[in-house]
C-alpha cells in the first residue's frame, strides 16, 4: 500500500508509529518495534502531507510540492510557542499560545556524543518520550519548572551560556552508537551544569526550580543499539531518494534512526528524512535497493 507519509514518532518505549495519508482522504497509523521485518521505498518527490489540529487530520489545500510542511499548514498546526518562544519576549504570543505553556515542565541536559551536548525543555508527562524521540544517550534532568515559560527561561539563559538548544539530525547520525561509558557520560554532564549554573545568580526565582540533585538517566537499553555495536557486520547510515527502498529486520531504534540488518550489513536509516513522500510499505525481499546500485549494474 503506498501512503503519504506524514509523521513518524516515538509512542512510548517500544513503539515508533509511521502516520500517514491514503489517497489524500483517510489517516491510518503503522506501529513497529525491534524484532519487526520492515520493508518501505519512496516514491515520488516531497510533498506537504497537511496538518493536524485537535486530533484531527487535514489534507493540505495546497497541495505544494517540495515541502514536507507548507508554511500554511505550519501556521494551521499553531505550534510556533513550542519552537520560537525563549519565555521572556511575550511579543508575538497570544494568551491563548501561553496557556499551552501551562502544567509542570522539567529542564534537561541531553548528551549524544562527547562534543554533542544541547540543553532542552518538556512537559513532565513526556520527560522520558522526549529523550527519546530526541535520541539523547544520556540526559540529566537539573531543574523542574511550574509551567513552560519558566522552564523556557532556564533554558535561554543556558543557551546564551553556549549551550546548544538544537541539534541537526544529520549530526546525531554520526553517533548512533557513541564510545562512551555511563561514568564519563554522567561526568561531562554533571560537570556542565556546574559550569554553568551560574548564569542564574541574578535570577533568584529561577534558582527556586533547580533540582537538589540533578536526576542522570540513560537510554541504551530501550534503543537495544548493543545489537549494533556488538554484530560484526559493517554500519552505514544511508538516505533513501526517491525510487530507493529498503527490507530487513529492525534490530534498533534511536531518535529519529532505525538500524535494520540485512543478509550482508547493518543500515541505519533516518526516518524524518522521509516524512512528506509517497512510501510503498508492501513486503520485499531483504536488501538495500540504491539508484547507485542500479545505475553501477548499467556499465
Amino acid at each position: 500500500m503506498k501512503v503519504h507519509l506524514y509523521d513518524v514518532r516515538w509512542i512510548d518505549e517500544t513503539f515508533i508509529e509511521f502516520q500517514a495519508s491514503f489517497e489524500n482522504t483517510r489517516f491510518a497509523k503503522k506501529r513497529i518495534k525491534i524484532g519487526d521485518n520492515l520493508s518501505l521505498q519512496v516514491q515520488e518527490e516531497i510533498s506537504c502531507a497537511g496538518f493536524v489540529r485537535d486530533g484531527v487530520w487535514k489534507p493540505c489545500l495546497d497541495a505544494v510540492i517540495g515541502r514536507k510542511k507548507c508554511e500554511r499548514c505550519r501556521a494551521r498546526e499553531g505550534r510556533f510557542i513550542y519552537t520560537s518562544f525563549d519565555g521572556f519576549n511575550t511579543d508575538n504570543f497570544t494568551v491563548q499560545d501561553l496557556a499551552k505553556l501551562e502544567g509542570e515542565h522539567i529542564v534537561y541536559l541531553s548528551l549524544f556524543n562527547k562534543e554533542l551536548i544541547k540543553i532542552g525543555v518538556s512537559r513532565i508527562e513526556r520527560k522520558t518520550l522526549r529523550q527519546l524521540e530526541q535520541g539523547s544517550h544520556f540526559t540529566l534532568f537539573i531543574a523542574k519548572t511550574s509551567n513552560g515559560t519558566l522552564a523556557r527561561q532556564i533554558e535561554t539563559l543556558f543557551r546564551r551560556a553556549g549551550i546548544a538548544d538544537k541539534i541537526r539530525a544529520s549530526k546525531k547520525k554520526d553517533f548512533f552508537c557513541p564510545d562512551i561509558t555511563k561514568e564519563e557520560g554522567q561526568k561531562i554532564l554533571e560537570s556542565l551544569f556546574e559550569k554553568h549554573k551560574g548564569v542564574l545568580n541574578e535570577y533568584t526565582n529561577l534558582q527556586n526550580f533547580l533540582l537538589p540533585s540533578p536526576e542522570f538517566s540513560f537510554w541504551e537499553n530501550i534503543y537495544g543499539t548493543e545489537q549494533v555495536s556488538q554484530n560484526p557486520k559493517s554500519f552505514h547510515t544511508v538516505k533513501l531518494e526517491k525510487n530507493e527502498g529498503i527490507s530487513g529486520k529492525v534490530i534498533a531504534k534511536k531518535g529519529a534512526f532505525l538500524a535494520l540488518e540485512l543478509p550482508e550489513e547493518l543500515v541505519s536509516i533516518g526516518l524524518k528524512d522521509l516524512v512528506g513522500h509517497q512510501i510503498e510499505f508492501d513486503e520485499q525481499p531483504e536488501g538495500l535497493y540504491l539508484n547507485s546500485a542500479f545505475q553501477s549494474a548499467l556499465f
